[in-house]
C-alpha cells in the first residue's frame, strides 16, 4: 500500500482578509495602544511623583532598574500596537482597491 502525498491547496484570493477584516483588527489594536498609553502615562506620573526612597544605594539602584524597565515596557507595547495598527489600517486601504494585472512584458 503506498500512500499518495496530500497536496497543499494553493491559496487564493477568497483565502486573503477583506478590508472589513483589516479595519476591525486595526481598531482593535488602536484601542490597545490607547489603554498602553493611558498605563504609560499613568505609570510615569505615578513614579515622577513617588521617587524612591531607600537608604542603601544597591536597594536604590535596583529600584531605579526595575522602574526603568516597567516604563520601557509599557512604551514599547504601546509603540507595537499602534504600529501593527498603522499597518492593518494600510492593508485594509490596500485591499479596497483591485489588484491591478501584471504588465506584459
Amino acid at each position: 500500500m503506498s500512500e499518495t502525498p496530500s497536496e497543499s491547496p494553493v491559496k487564493g484570493d477568497s483565502d486573503r482578509p477583506g478590508p472589513l477584516r483589516c479595519f476591525a483588527g486595526s481598531l482593535t489594536s488602536a484601542g490597545f495602544a490607547a489603554l498602553a498609553l493611558l498605563i504609560t502615562s499613568r505609570m510615569i506620573h505615578y513614579y515622577g511623583t513617588h521617587p524612591p526612597a531607600y537608604s542603601q544605594p544597591v536597594a536604590q539602584s535596583i529600584a531605579v532598574a526595575v522602574k526603568t524597565l516597567l516604563v520601557g515596557s509599557a512604551c514599547l507595547a504601546c509603540f507595537t500596537f499602534l504600529l501593527i495598527a498603522a499597518g492593518l489600517l494600510l492593508l485594509g486601504l490596500r485591499r479596497l482597491w483591485p489588484a491591478s494585472p501584471p504588465p506584459a512584458a
